[in-house]
């Protein structure tokens, strides 16, 4: 299999956020999301103000026209898709979630950040009567007005120049980790499908036995009916609900300045980079959302070492707040997150993590006035994030 994902390199998910965790893909239900139905969240300014609970303006609304991810793929082609060549008469479509636990990358870099910049995010899974999961997990992402930025990245850290064709459209299509998957410019939209099977090479994935052209032959109607769909969908069906920023970009070093980062990273010292910047020429469509939402990456370094290591990153969504309050109260979407009581957080500010007392690499997410904030790549997350809190106080 090409285009392996390197999680040691500073880059997303170029399928969300990265699922790296990147998945990357939602505020997704049974099949669906159009992320339109979050709360509004309390707006704030960065850090100094970050107390205000002023309410923020009202997402924007789909029309009654717009797509829906039933639209975009039948069941069972949803089914042929995910069954891996097994028997699936009698399966069934199950709920899908945000591809947390299965996708490297950040929610915030990812399918939340697709949803905010007025794209659609779907997801599946399917499997016998009575399971609770299937084998896998398909995955329907479009950004609209995208078509100008589109790129072939899908798995690596450069755009793949395999092809395949779906309904007379040829794209990037190859596969990796987590998945396979075929990305293009339909119209004035950019559309990927990502099907995460999880590692094949490893043996436990139930493709594992199954070539690439054999996962595609299943994958191959789901492609050209989400294709065909947004092919010949009008303007007004590619206008899904946003969440864009008031005040434009954020910028996490002002999250961090003040804040007490080496005591809470147990370091003797800290550095910050920002040299992280989202690039749709090098990563996927996640990269075109985040610009267009704003989003703000810092890479927290210890600088003590020969060559400084980053030991944690914190990515800040400007008036994105409404993404973790999403996560919070949808358990499909939260995965293996629980929802966390951080000291610092205030009335309508909510936090979820993945720490536990393994001391194991983890992430939590949590809002800060209108404001939402992802910390990965450290099992310190929980206190950095208290830090981060009492220094915007």
């Amino acid at each position: 299999m090409s285009g392996t994902f390197d999680s040691t390199k500073r880059s997303r998910w170029t399928g969300p956020a990265a699922a790296a965790l990147a998945l990357a893909v939602a505020g997704l239900v049974t099949g669906c999301s159009q992320g339109g139905t979050a709360p509004a969240a309390p707006q704030v300014t960065p850090a100094s103000a970050a107390s205000s609970t002023t309410p923020s303006a009202t997402p924007s609304a789909a029309p009654a026209s717009a797509l829906t991810c039933d639209d975009l793929v039948p069941k069972q082609d949803v089914v042929k898709a995910l069954a891996a060549g097994q028997p699936s008469d009698d399966w069934v479509v199950l709920r899908g979630g945000t591809g947390y636990d299965v996708i490297p990358g950040g929610l915030l870099t990812g399918v939340k950040a697709l949803q905010g910049a007025g794209g659609l995010a779907c997801s599946w899974v399917a499997g016998p009567p009575n399971s609770e999961a299937g084998p896998a997990t398909l995955m329907v992402s479009i950004l609209p007005d995208a078509a100008d930025q589109w790129t072939g990245s899908m798995y690596g850290d450069a755009p793949t120049d395999q092809r395949r064709t779906f309904a007379g459209i040829s794209a990037a299509a190859t596969c990796g980790d987590p998945g396979c998957g075929a990305t293009a410019a339909v119209g004035s939209s950019w559309v990927r499908v990502d099907l995460i099977t999880g590692s094949r090479e490893g043996g436990t994935s139930a493709f594992a036995k199954e070539t690439d052209d054999q996962v595609f032959a299943g994958l191959k109607p789901a492609v050209e009916s989400a294709f065909r769909t947004v092919q010949d969908a009008s303007a007004a069906q590619l206008t899904f609900p946003a969440h864009l920023p008031a005040n434009g970009k954020a910028d996490c070093v002002n999250y961090l300045k003040k804040a007490a980062l080496a005591p809470a990273l147990d370091v003797q010292g800290t550095s910050i980079a920002t040299d992280y910047q989202p690039d749709p020429k090098l990563s996927s469509l996640y990269a075109a959302a985040e610009l267009r939402v704003g989003d703000s990456v810092c890479h927290i370094e210890d600088p003590d070492q020969q060559i400084p290591v980053e030991i944690a990153t914190v990515t800040v969504g400007p008036d994105q707040a409404w993404a973790v309050d999403d996560v919070a109260k949808d358990p499909a979407q939260r995965g293996s997150l629980h929802r966390a009581d951080l000291k610092g957080l205030v009335s309508g500010e909510q936090a979820v993590s993945s720490c536990g007392s393994s001391g194991n690499i983890c992430t939590v997410l949590l809002t800060l006035g209108s404001d939402a904030i992802q910390i990965d790549n450290t099992p310190h997350a929980e206190r950095l994030a208290e830090a981060i809190l009492a220094a915007a106080r």
